[in-house]
C-alpha cells in the first residue's frame, strides 16, 4: 500500500501528499540521521512541528531522496544539492505536502475545518475585486483556494511581501470548470503573472505554483 494520498510527477517536478502519522508506525524514523544544524532547528520547534519535521525527512528517505533540508533567515526551506533542486513544504493537521522541482515552487495544503475559521478571517486576505466572483454556495471552497494561492505566492517570493491584500491577487475563476487559476504578485515597480493549480484531496485543498 502506498504511503501517500496524492502524487504528481513530471520531468521537473514531484509533489507528494501524505499523512505524517504513517511514519510513526514504521521503522523510518529510527533510520534518520540529522546534521548538527538540523538538530538545533529541530529542538527549537513545538512538539507538533517536531513530528512534522521528522515525517518530512522520513518521506524523503522513503522516496530515495538523499538531500538535506536547510532553512534561511525567514525559515524558508531549501535543499543542499548540486542539482539545483527547489523545495516547498506545507502542513495541515494530519497531512504534509512536499514539492520538489527544478524551478522555484510554492505549495500549500489546507483542511476544510469544521469551525469554519477561514470564514472569520476572509476580509484579511480576500480583496474586494476577488469577493465579486466567489459563488455564495461554495464560499468555503473558494476561500481555501484563494488562501492557498496567496500562501503559495508568498512562499514563491521567499516571504518578502507579507500583505495578502496588497501584494497578491487572484483572477476570477469558476470552481466547477477549471483547476488552473491566473494570479499575480504585485510590486511597486511591476507585477508578475503566474498559473496556480489546485486539487481537492479528501478534506483538504492542495495548491501549487511553479515559476518557469
Amino acid at each position: 500500500m502506498n504511503f501517500y494520498t496524492y502524487k504528481f510527477h513530471t520531468l521537473h517536478t514531484m509533489i507528494i501528499v501524505f499523512k505524517w502519522k504513517y511514519f510513526l508506525e514504521t521503522m523510518f524514523l529510527r533510520k534518520l540521521f540529522l546534521s548538527d544544524q538540523e538538530k538545533i532547528f529541530f529542538f527549537s520547534l513545538s512538539e507538533k512541528r517536531k513530528l512534522e519535521f521528522l515525517g518530512i525527512r522520513s518521506a524523503l528517505r522513503y522516496l530515495g531522496i538523499k538531500m538535506n533540508i536547510f532553512y534561511n533567515e525567514k525559515r524558508k526551506p531549501f535543499l543542499f544539492s548540486s542539482e539545483g533542486k527547489q523545495i516547498s513544504l506545507s502542513h495541515s493537521f494530519e497531512k504534509i505536502a512536499i514539492a520538489i522541482s527544478s524551478y522555484h515552487i510554492g505549495i500549500d495544503i489546507e483542511k476544510l475545518r469544521k469551525d469554519k475559521k477561514i470564514m472569520k478571517i476572509k476580509k484579511k486576505f480576500v480583496r474586494d475585486d476577488e469577493f465579486i466572483f466567489i459563488h455564495p454556495n461554495y464560499e468555503e471552497d473558494y476561500l481555501h483556494i484563494i488562501w492557498g494561492i496567496k500562501e503559495s505566492l508568498y512562499k514563491l517570493e521567499g516571504g518578502i511581501f507579507y500583505s495578502f491584500l496588497d501584494h497578491y491577487k487572484v483572477s476570477p475563476f469558476c470552481l466547477q470548470k477549471s483547476s488552473c487559476v491566473s494570479c499575480w504578485i504585485i510590486k511597486k515597480s511591476y507585477s508578475k503573472r503566474f498559473s496556480a493549480f489546485y486539487r481537492k484531496i479528501e478534506e483538504h485543498y492542495l495548491v501549487y505554483i511553479i515559476d518557469k
